[in-house]
């Protein structure tokens, strides 16, 4: 397995991963069944084996149906757990948000003031998108640094562009969580990054180290994100690009092209995460022929991938997912 530093949170993977061992499964009748916080929701007839479905590697995971908003499966999903770059995700929505749809809001220039920022940019396990100090970026630019490139930095700079400052945002992020309702969702970083790292940068915020959110929590921010911001299914599905002379490279390993890309679950999202304390995490879209959107997460996995390709693969046969 090769790892490269630096395009997202601390470390990326590479293609270079072992392959989904594909199961054969016949049919049964289940009920729910709820052990030590593994929870597996089956209606209908479905799979053999339904009972014996596990993710080995993830800590928590879920499959929601994005179009119902149910849990179809879930493990340790009520948990709340730091979950990195994957945090992005709100402060994408809430970018997004602000934008408007309006193209004059896209082409808002962000000049860069914060000589703490422009380290981050610089660093070898917290940089990527590199800032110029006192240089000014398009909103648009930003954006693509942050959900392509996962740049710390540039999500950091977007948080300010909307709030006016880093902790009104954070504020902001753990408002529009209340107002959601997600009973397991707490921010302290636009980013991901951990307190203890942000600590070096000037940006640590609150008490606690890490954005703790819960697999369904997670899962239910991506709803919405996608539910209300369409955009972000054809804006993640970008496998490269330069933005502002610098190369953005998107890291998930799903999508049309890469390793793990399964052309039936047709995945098209959504982001990707990792730090030491959190793992790999991943929360990944798509939407089958003939079936409901699926939304899944996967929180420190070490074979986030491919773990997801068996959940999404696994999920499309529960019931309640034929559209």
């Amino acid at each position: 397995m090769l790892k490269f530093i630096g395009y997202f949170n601390y470390v990326e993977r590479s293609g270079g991963m072992k392959k989904l061992k594909l199961k054969r499964w016949g049919l049964l009748v289940m009920a729910a069944i709820s052990l030590s916080g593994v929870t597996t929701a089956v209606t209908a007839p479905v799979q053999a084996h339904a009972a014996t479905f596990k993710l080995a590697k993830a800590k928590a995971a879920v499959a929601m149906n994005a179009d119902t908003g149910k849990v179809v499966w879930s493990k340790a999903g009520n948990t709340a757990r730091p979950i990195a770059s994957v945090s992005k995700i709100m402060t994408l929505y809430l970018t997004l948000a602000k934008v408007n749809g309006k193209q004059s809001n896209w082409n808002h220039k962000v000049k860069i003031t914060s000589r703490g920022l422009v380290s981050m940019s610089r660093s070898a396990t917290c940089g990527g998108f590199k800032f110029k100090l006192g240089h000014k970026y398009t909103v648009k630019q930003l954006y693509d640094a942050a959900f392509l490139d996962s740049s710390n930095n540039a999500a950091i700079a977007l948080g300010q562009w909307v709030s006016g400052s880093n902790a009104k945002f954070i504020k902001k992020m753990n408002a529009q969580a209340k107002a959601w309702k997600l009973g397991k969702a707490h921010f302290v970083s636009a980013s991901g990054l951990e307190n203890s790292d942000l600590q070096y940068y000037g940006y640590r915020y609150g008490t606690a180290n890490a954005n703790m959110v819960s697999a369904k929590d997670v899962a239910l921010i991506a709803r919405h994100l996608i539910t209300d911001y369409p955009r972000v299914l054809t804006d993640g599905q970008v496998g490269s690009k330069k933005v502002a002379g610098q190369l953005c490279y998107n890291y998930n390993n799903l999508l049309a092209g890469r390793k793990y890309y399964q052309a039936s679950l047709n995945v098209d999202g959504l982001k990707t995460g990792y730090t030491p304390l959190a793992g790999y995490c991943f929360v990944g879209t798509g939407q089958m022929a003939g079936k409901h959107r699926i939304i899944t997460v996967v929180l420190h996995d070490e074979d986030e991938f491919t773990e997801t390709r068996s959940l999404m693969n696994y999920a499309y046969q529960l019931a309640g997912m034929d559209a």
